[in-house]
């Protein structure tokens, strides 16, 4: 069995979720604080960021092929609908609606987990050939 380790991406897409969850937690304790804000918003921009920049020629950042590609844009597809959920729930703090807000970042986690835990299953676990 060969061991393989993780790219850099991977691991900064963990951390960034630690850093969204963190500041998930701190929305819902503080209701909406502005720190919990800018610590949610920081790891969406830094998750944007490493999923488009390599499309821009950021080599360092560009992970070769592995695994079943099914899964890799099913996780991609559920990453744009996490970003747009948090962008939604973004506007509804800025218009001081609170409980859809509330609703909406506890969906974007969940959403957030789902496309993290797929992709790196996806790559890993997954080889997309017949063993």
């Amino acid at each position: 069995m060969k061991r393989s380790s993780l790219h850099i991406a991977e691991i900064l897409y963990c951390l960034t979720f630690l850093l969204y969850l963190f500041g998930s937690a701190l929305t819902h304790i503080e209701n909406g604080a502005e720190l919990s804000l800018w610590l949610m918003s920081f790891a969406v921009v830094l998750t944007a960021s490493i999923t488009l920049l390599p499309l821009v020629g950021v080599r360092w950042l560009r992970m070769k092929p592995q695994g079943c590609r099914i899964g890799f844009w099913v996780a991609m597809a559920l990453q744009g609908i996490s970003w747009i959920s948090f962008s939604w729930a973004m506007f509804l703090r800025l218009r001081r609606v609170m409980e859809p807000f509330h609703r909406l970042i506890t969906l974007t986690t969940l959403i957030w987990a789902a496309w993290l835990l797929i992709f790196i299953f996806s790559r890993y676990a997954f080889s997309g050939k017949p063993e």
